[in-house]
């Protein structure tokens, strides 16, 4: 096994920096698909940490040694440990890369691990990756009486849209907005993510 050094100046390569809240550091991606992959990660209620270009490894193909290294290494609540790889499909389509892809699969099968393969497709689903940037910009915020006030709110009432929790509390539609992206970010509420936009229509649930 080893280790690569995204540190390390490189005047070919493009190091995209993620901010994230989870790992309490910054994490290193070696292109834009990597760093959006980030957001998932950061937010995914089964990962407890995260990180990029973990310990790679060796495996045999046309009777040659090779080395590897996976874009993420992540560990759940369970303790599982996962490797992951992220690809467009341009890339996941082709023979070579599948029949390759399969060796180095099975290559950590071996060691107790499981190497999952995302595709772009997936980490770019437009409505829910844009969701989840604005929960990123406002994860760091500090927790303040409004924070308090529309956590109170929603609890007393399960379920409530951004529009109502705006009228009700007495702020600006974008304020509120923030707020409740910071809840969110922070586990201590819910919305559907996945189907429409955050926005005075979004629908607040307790957790």
């Amino acid at each position: 096994m080893y280790n690569r050094n995204l540190r390390k100046p490189s005047p070919n390569k493009n190091i995209f920096k993620f901010a994230s809240k989870k790992n309490h550091h910054i994490i290193l991606c070696e292109s834009a698909l990597e760093f959006d992959a980030c957001f998932h990660l950061e937010f995914s209620p089964s990962i407890v940490t995260f990180e990029s270009q973990p310990t790679g490894i060796e495996y045999q193909m046309n009777n040659k040694v090779h080395r590897y290294t996976p874009d993420f290494k992540v560990v759940k609540i369970s303790g599982e440990i996962e490797y992951i790889e992220v690809k467009p499909a341009k890339i996941i389509n082709s023979i070579e890369f599948r029949e390759e892809f399969i060796l180095k699969r099975n290559a950590y099968n071996n060691l107790g691990y499981k190497l999952l393969l995302i595709s772009e497709k997936q980490i770019r689903h437009s409505v829910l990756l844009a969701n989840l940037k604005i929960l990123h910009r406002y994860t760091g915020s500090m927790l303040t009486d409004i924070h308090d006030s529309a956590l109170k709110y929603i609890k007393s009432n399960n379920m409530v849209s951004i529009s109502q929790l705006s009228l009700n509390l007495g702020l600006a539609t974008g304020d509120c907005i923030a707020a409740c992206a910071f809840l969110i970010s922070n586990g201590l509420v819910k919305a559907d993510l996945e189907t429409e936009p955050l926005s005075k229509y979004s629908t607040l649930i307790e957790v």
